[in-house]
């Protein structure tokens, strides 16, 4: 199951990397995150660790996978019967402008099953994320 949410943002690339790539950041600028912590030393890139406690979601150890500046990063996390991949992509526009993507694939046998009950909650978390690291990077 995938889902995917993309926004145009009015700040070049960079800047917007430099926003969403600051992931002890998140919970200041995001309202669907609680808690990021590097559990790995600086900085963050493939392989390196994150905890990340989100309201209504189970804590998990995300793991960085892909880290390619200014563009994509992704990471992954394995709990219960349930890989979830998600994506995190900033494209660079005209005029200083950029389009963030962010997407979250959940793969297993238990999908459909976990579907059930996030699938609402998934897709207005992926909004919401969107929306604050879109403020966050227009408000420099």
């Amino acid at each position: 199951m995938r889902f995917e949410k993309s926004v145009d943002v009015d700040a070049r690339q960079q800047r917007v990397w430099e926003v969403l790539s600051d992931l002890e950041a998140w919970p200041r600028r995001i309202e669907t995150v609680d808690v990021v912590e590097l559990l790995t030393p600086a900085p963050v890139g493939a392989g390196s660790r994150v905890r990340l406690k989100q309201p209504k979601l189970p804590e998990g150890t995300w793991e960085v996978t892909v880290w390619d500046a200014p563009a994509y990063f992704e990471f992954r996390q394995r709990s219960g019967g349930v890989t979830s991949v998600a994506g995190h992509r900033v494209e660079a526009l005209e005029e200083g402008r950029s389009r963030l993507t962010l997407t979250l694939e959940m793969r297993g046998l238990l999908v459909p099953v976990v579907a059930l009950f996030y699938k609402g909650l998934t897709e207005r978390y992926l909004t919401l994320e969107a929306q604050g690291m879109q403020r966050a990077a227009e408000s420099a």
